[in-house]
This record gives structure tokens, sequence and C-alpha cells, in this order.
């Protein structure tokens, strides 16, 4: 007889076995809920980047040109990791050594929201460097050290 009772004494029975399913579920609700969000900031994050990237550009190609950028609004598009990127110039009126307002704004293409925004200050040199030309240097033809 102990032999039967041991027997049905041992394992889960039925009605533990679906409540601990039951808690099981409750508690993986909430972790499939922060997974989708993670992936979900995640995505929205890297557009972030993209934009960021898309204005850095911009304003960077602003900054080399050595001329004043002409006043105004100016806009273009690019392309990153295969989306649409719409940006914006602003520039303020400068002349020659003034320092000249720049700001870009990004947004995706279609869409209003401000992803990323920039604002520099451009120098505007009061006389452009040239490039000296061999003859104009000390050391070039027709000066003192040259013999004929």
């Amino acid at each position: 007889m102990s032999n039967a009772k041991r027997n049905s004494e041992t394992g889960f029975s039925l009605v533990e076995t679906v409540a601990a399913m039951g808690i099981l579920a409750l508690a993986a609700i909430p972790l499939l809920q922060i997974s989708s969000d993670a992936i979900r900031n995640s995505a929205g994050l890297e557009t972030r980047v993209l934009a960021r990237t898309v204005a850095e550009n911009t304003m960077a190609y602003a900054m080399a040109d050595p001329r004043p950028i002409d006043a105004g609004v100016e806009v273009g598009q690019e392309s990153q990791m295969g989306r649409t990127f719409v940006w914006t110039r602003t520039s303020g009126p400068a002349g020659q050594g003034e320092l000249q307002n720049l700001e870009v704004q990004v947004r995706r293409e279609g869409e209003e929201q401000v992803l990323a925004r920039l604002v520099a200050l451009k120098y505007i040199p009061a006389v452009l460097p040239s490039v000296a030309t061999p003859e104009a240097t000390p050391d070039g033809p027709g000066e003192e050290g040259d013999e004929t």
C-alpha cells in the first residue's frame, strides 16, 4: 500500500501546472512590452543619428567654403542608409571681416518634425588669402641670389 500512496503524491497536479503557466504568462507580458519599446526606441535613435550626420555634412560644406553664403534659406536632400532626409540651411547676412550666422535643420522626407538642428557662426575673412607664385617668393628667379 505504501507504494500506491507514493505514486499518487509524486509530480505536479494539473491545477498546479495551469496556475504556474498563468503566473508565467502574466510575467512575460511586461517583458514583451519592454523589448518592443526598446526596439522602437532603437529605430528612432538610429534615424536621429542619421539626421545628425546629414546636418553635420551640410554644415561642413558651408563652413569649408571661404566665401560668404548668400543670405536666406536653402533646401536640399541627402540620402543616408536608404533613408531620404530634407535639410534646410538658413544664412544671415555678412560682409568681409564679419561673422555669418548659419543654421541647419534636418527632417525626414514628408515629415515636419525636426530630427537634428545645428547652429554655427562662420567668419568671413576681410581679405581672402591668395596663393603665392614662384616669381613672387624671395628665393625665386630675379632676386639677388640669382646669377646671370
